[in-house]
């Protein structure tokens, strides 16, 4: 592999909840949270607590209810994580974007973050170093075949042809190109199916990874109608090791709530 190329694994997991038991001794770098949306529908109005009043103006231009809960649980989910992981006062989390219109937090920069969202899941991924993650619903009565020449690659469609399963497959690829893109702050455009993610190790031009040299694309289950993937920048030692997080059941969110 030369200076102008880079590596790009592709691999699908199974991710198991944390084992709470175990947090003295467990250390990660890596953390993933799942958000069941519907359960925390019914706080969200509580939850514009935590939001600032641009956030607040931001969530009440949805006009569905669904989708302003939404907002609201996802960004104060992420307040609350990124509150506990780097030991602030949650009213000091605030965020700022990159060029590449990537938010950070600029209080503690080296602590990286991405969050994403579909139908009744979200995900948040907190690192190290640049990551993106994304979520779908595996929609049956979706009829992807014309996009497939615009998002992938020849050998990606052979892959979804020979495939028992085509929308988890269709899905599975998506999601990863998606988590990708949003790692390397890229962005989509027309060299998006130039980027490999069928399963397996992949050496391709650095310049569509964004000059990153080693890029980890893992697949996973989030419950049996949604995949998800987690993109990061930087080589894992124990793959098993990535685990979701516990996050604040709605009755202890009311709890903290009460003392900020």
């Amino acid at each position: 592999m030369n200076s102008s190329e880079s590596k790009l694994l592709c691999k699908t997991l199974e991710i198991d909840f944390f084992d709470t038991s175990k947090k003295e001794t467990y250390k990660t770098k890596l953390k993933l949270f799942k958000i069941e949306l519907p359960k925390y529908h019914g706080i969200a109005y509580l939850l514009t607590k935590i939001l600032i009043p641009a956030e607040v103006q931001r969530a009440e231009r949805y006009r569905h209810i669904k989708d302003r809960n939404r907002f609201i649980i996802c960004r104060s989910m992420l307040k609350y994580v990124l509150a506990v992981e780097t030991g602030s006062e949650i009213s000091k989390i605030t965020f700022e974007t990159h060029d590449n219109k990537k938010p950070y937090l600029p209080s503690h920069p080296s602590v990286f973050f991405n969050v994403a969202h579909a139908g009744d899941y979200a995900l948040i991924a907190l690192g190290n170093c640049d990551l993106g993650v994304d979520v779908e619903f595996i929609n049956t009565n979706f009829d992807f075949e014309e996009i497939l020449p615009t998002v992938f690659s020849d050998a990606e469609i052979d892959t979804l042809a020979n495939s028992t399963d085509k929308h988890y497959t269709f899905y599975k690829l998506w999601t990863r190109k998606e988590a990708i893109v949003k790692a390397t702050g890229k962005g989509i455009d027309d060299n998006l199916c130039k980027i490999p993610v069928t399963e397996g190790l992949h050496i391709v031009p650095s310049s569509l990874l964004s000059d990153f040299r080693t890029i980890n694309a893992l697949s996973f289950h989030i419950s049996p109608d949604y995949v998800g993937t987690l993109a990061i920048t930087e080589n894992i030692d124990n793959f098993e090791a990535i685990k979701f997080y516990p996050l604040p059941e709605p009755d202890e969110l009311k709890v903290f709530l009460k003392t900020i």
